[in-house]
């Protein structure tokens, strides 16, 4: 019996001891402003809580573009949230609209100073073997793309640099369809005139290249009109870039 009562008072203290060892647990305390409910919208990978705090273990992450309804905010930056029932979320991870993805024309005004520069750099490189140039949109982006003086090479702006869509040791005419949005290539093979129709491949480079997938131009060839090098490459052309690029790209 002393031994029984020996081992129940030693178990006892060594659970007192170890309640005292540890700090209790300070329990959470947050307030919630109710506002009338607003739809808002997820940002990639959101964090969903069970309660207002980052150190509490994430019920769920939520896709892009989630839409999601919110009827309160709390004092530490949480929106209260209703996904079947009462979460948080941080607030930095929510947007109250979806803004639509930039096109490559968009892209292009807003870094206008790095497409120009990046476009002087490449006509400069070209100058050698390049006395006239052509700009011309011929993808329908709105960038538009330079075309050499002796129909080899065609360059457009992507991620900030000048690349290369086309290149062919044999000089051949370009023409170029607005209606059609479609590229044409004209030479001689043989004695005979050769049309090709040209298209965008994106499958290799992510600018794409410039592929030919038909001879067969007839369709087009009535409303295409030969790419012009209306542009001299000189220094002060180069110079100005940035005022002729900044005119394409508004209109």
């Amino acid at each position: 019996m002393k031994n029984i009562f020996k081992k129940s008072f030693l178990a006892a203290a060594a659970v007192t001891a170890l309640m005292l060892w540890q700090e209790p647990a300070a329990a959470y305390a947050f307030n919630v402003t109710p506002i009338d409910v607003v739809e808002m919208y997820a940002t990639s990978a959101t964090p969903v809580y069970a309660t207002p705090d980052l150190l509490s273990p994430v019920v769920v992450y939520l896709d892009r573009f989630t839409n999601v309804r919110v009827n309160g905010i709390t004092d530490n930056g949480f929106f209260r949230v209703d996904l079947n029932g009462v979460f948080y979320i941080p607030g930095p991870f929510m947007v109250s609209q979806i803004e639509p993805a930039k096109t490559e024309k968009q892209k292009a005004l807003d870094d206008l100073d790095d497409f120009a520069e990046a476009y002087r750099m490449q006509l400069e490189f070209m100058e050698s073997y390049s006395e006239k140039f052509a700009l011309i949109d011929v993808t329908g982006d709105g960038i538009p793309e330079i075309f050499d003086d002796a129909g080899r090479e065609i360059y457009t702006y992507y991620n900030e640099r000048p690349v290369m869509m086309y290149y062919s040791d044999n000089p051949i005419t370009f023409y170029y369809s607005k209606k059609d949005n479609v590229l044409l290539g004209k030479y001689k093979w043989n004695k005979n005139e050769i049309w090709e129709v040209y298209n965008k491949d994106v499958s290799l480079l992510p600018w794409g290249q410039f592929k030919c997938v038909s001879t067969v131009a007839s369709p087009y060839t009535g409303n295409a009109v030969a790419v012009s090098r209306e542009y001299t490459n000189n220094a002060e052309t180069r110079a100005d870039i940035k005022n002729i690029l900044k005119k394409m790209l508004s209109l």
